[in-house]
C-alpha cells in the first residue's frame, strides 16, 4: 500500500489526529508535508481515480522543530471536548527517531525530549482551562498475543476477554 491509499484509509476510518511516528520521515519532511495537505507526488505525478487531497485527520508534532524557523512542523497538539470537557492531546516524536531514519529523511530537523516538551506544554494548556491530558508517542515494542507478518511490518491481533 503506497503512503496516499494508507493516508486515505487512515481518513475513512475516521482517525482525527496522530503524532508523527519514524517511518512518517522515511521520504523526508517535504513528503510528509504532501500526506497531510495533498497533491501530486514531485516524481511520480498523481495516480489512480482521485487527487489525493492529503489527511483527514491532523498530524501532530510537539517535539519535531523545524531548525530554520524555530516552530514545530505540526501543531503540537489539538483540543477535543468530550460532553464539554476540554482534552488536549499532544502529539511526540521519539528523541531518537534521528537514529532509526536516514540522514535526509530528517535533515533540517530538531527531536526535543518528549518528557521536556510535555512539561513545558502544561502551563499553556492549564491557562486555557485544560486538566485532561492525553499523550499520542509513536514508541514501538514487542507485540503481546499472535502477530502476523506481512511485507516485514507485524500485525498484531489482540485477544482479549471482556
Amino acid at each position: 500500500m503506497n503512503g496516499s491509499a494508507l493516508i486515505d484509509a487512515l481518513s475513512l476510518m475516521g482517525l482525527e489526529a496522530s503524532a508523527v511516528g519514524n517511518h512518517e520521515f522515511d521520504k523526508g519532511p517535504a513528503e510528509l508535508r504532501r500526506m497531510q495537505n495533498g497533491g501530486c507526488h514531485p516524481l511520480d505525478g498523481c495516480k489512480g481515480p482521485h487527487h489525493f487531497g492529503g489527511a483527514g485527520f491532523r498530524y501532530l508534532a510537539a517535539s519535531t522543530v523545524d531548525e530554520a524557523t524555530g516552530k514545530t512542523i505540526f501543531p503540537p497538539y489539538t483540543v477535543k471536548r468530550f460532553d464539554g470537557v476540554p482534552v488536549a492531546f499532544i502529539g511526540l516524536t521519539l528523541k531518537g527517531t534521528p537514529d532509526i531514519v536516514a540522514v535526509s529523511g530528517t535533515a533540517g530537523l530538531a527531536f526535543k525530549d518528549e518528557a521536556e516538551t510535555v512539561n513545558a506544554l502544561v502551563p499553556e494548556l492549564r491557562a486555557q482551562g485544560i486538566e485532561a491530558i492525553v499523550v499520542l508517542i509513536h514508541e514501538g515494542g514487542a507485540p503481546a498475543g499472535d502477530s502476523a507478518d506481512y511485507n516485514g511490518d507485524k500485525a498484531v491481533i489482540v485477544k482479549s476477554k471482556v
